[in-house]
């Protein structure tokens, strides 16, 4: 082979590596290329999760401050707020100017039903107007807003599960400073007729612990506590019949009047009726066993009397009988739930 052959062949072996070099750079391996595509497609998860933690975390700090407040909303009467019980002992005890005007008429010649509403659930409708009324009531008949504000601030004080047996809501007046309100049993069993002066409804104080007093009434003496059928009673007979055996009157009753029933019927109701004078001459006989000097006039008024205490004061030491029977409901944790319930609404409407 001579020199110039020789030449030729180097040449042409150059050239193939040359062309096999460009080809491995020019396609680099597929294994690599999917590796590529595996790391960046975590890598682009991670970056998107990142901004989805940041985003719930700035949600959460605008929200904190709202569940905040809802959480003082809950909690807004009870031993802990120095406040509102001063307040609300300052209603039990009458302290305070009345809102009552002073041109408001007063001791009408007797009570008079303004305007009757049907009540369903929170709603009340469909008014009744009375038309025989006294000229100076017609201005408190005709205040729908104001008729509507009275039972909305009762929602507030007692919830829904307990007032599904009120039938009717009933305006009425007697003028200023005389009955507050009341509970009636109304015509169709088992609803009550709940009542409220449109007068001596406009000072708050007077108002709520009428209608706390009142609401103890419906608590004590419905359909689930008493048995209006029953011709002989085995425990404790109420003014509208036989008190079941694990009723809150008949427990109160048990712990409370069976010593001092016979002594208090034959004083207070020596002829059936309750002798008013007598009701405080037994007060004054035993001031540590009752929380008002109305609380005597009867096992049903003492419990509707205490509940008011219960609600409206904070927990007593229990050492007069009198605080023993504010403690008396102590002993129920569906009525000290109730309680701050009441509580809540009384506060949040006076605040």
């Amino acid at each position: 082979m001579n020199k110039k052959t020789i030449f030729i062949v180097l040449v042409l072996f150059v050239i193939q590596l040359l062309i096999a070099a460009c080809a491995s750079s020019a396609n680099p391996p597929q294994a690599a290329e999917s590796s590529a595509v595996e790391t960046a497609a975590p890598a682009e998860s991670e970056s998107e999760e990142s901004v989805a933690i940041e985003e719930a975390t700035e949600d959460t700090t605008e929200e904190e401050p709202q569940a905040t407040e809802e959480a003082e909303e809950e909690i807004i009467a009870d031993e802990s707020s120095p406040a509102c019980m001063t307040q609300l002992e300052a209603m039990l005890n009458e302290e305070g100017e009345s809102n009552i005007p002073d041109d408001a008429p007063e001791d009408l010649d007797e009570e008079y039903i303004l305007v009757t509403y049907q009540v369903s659930g929170d709603e009340i409708s469909a008014p009744k107007n009375e038309s025989d009324i006294p000229e100076e009531l017609i201005p408190y008949q005709q205040d729908a807003a104001r008729h509507k504000e009275l039972w909305e601030f009762y929602t507030k004080l007692i919830p829904a599960e307990r007032r599904t047996i009120i039938g009717e809501f009933v305006i009425f007046s007697d003028g200023a400073y005389n009955v507050i309100g009341a509970v009636d049993e109304a015509s169709t069993p088992g609803k009550w007729t709940l009542e409220m002066d449109a007068i001596d409804s406009l000072d708050v104080g007077m108002l709520s612990t009428t209608l706390v007093h009142e609401f103890a009434h419906m608590l004590t003496l419905d359909d689930t506590q008493i048995d209006d059928t029953a011709s002989t009673c085995a425990d404790y007979q109420t003014i509208d019949g036989c008190s079941k055996k694990d009723s809150y009157i008949n427990d109160f009753y048990n712990a409370f009047w069976a010593d001092i029933y016979d002594e208090w019927s034959a004083t207070v109701m020596p002829g059936g009726e309750v002798n008013e004078d007598e009701v405080v001459n037994f007060y004054d006989k035993y001031p540590d066993q009752f929380v008002s000097d109305y609380a005597p006039t009867g096992p049903e008024e003492d419990i509707a009397e205490s509940w008011i205490y219960f609600v409206f004061s904070e927990k007593p030491a229990g050492d007069t009988i009198a605080e023993q029977k504010i403690l008396f409901f102590y002993n129920y944790p569906e009525l000290v739930s109730l309680r701050q319930y009441t509580l809540n609404g009384i506060c949040k409407y006076t605040e």
